[in-house]
């Protein structure tokens, strides 16, 4: 872990555990590891991530993708900034429940002087199944 990853991996640890923003929905989530420009999280579905059907909530999985490909970005060796979202698309595939283990990558795919690529799996390790893969597009020219 390059020491920028290992400061992202810290300041994600610490936000989480301490906001009282929107992001303490993630306060389960765990960093796994950190590296240029990837991020790999885990956490196990609670009550509190689930839909009416008792299942994970895709709106849940949307603010994974948004929030763990953001830190991902800023984990990249030449990015100061967090960008701004631009597009940010998922496509559901399978379900998880409470009790499961879930994983989240988010990979850097490509990064340009004004825009940023990530994409992100959300797997269900349980059951060594893909939940959902993301797209986020970010401006990074501010």
């Amino acid at each position: 872990m390059s020491n920028k990853a290992a400061k992202v991996a810290e300041l994600f640890t610490k936000t989480m555990a301490t906001t009282r923003c929107f992001d303490q929905n993630l306060r389960k989530v765990k960093v796994v590891c950190c590296t240029n420009g990837k991020l790999v999280t885990e956490f196990q579905v609670g009550p509190e991530h689930l839909n009416q059907r008792g299942t994970l909530h895709g709106g849940f999985i949307a603010h994974l993708v948004d929030a763990i490909s953001t830190y991902a970005l800023t984990a990249n060796d030449t990015v100061e900034t967090r960008g701004v979202s631009i597009d940010l698309s998922i496509s559901y595939l399978n379900a998880a429940r409470e009790g499961e283990h879930v994983e989240v990558e988010a990979v850097t795919k490509k990064l340009g002087k004004k825009i940023a690529f990530l994409e992100v799996e959300v797997r269900n390790k349980t059951k060594n199944q893909l939940l959902a893969i993301g797209r986020h597009t970010k401006y990074v020219g501010i």
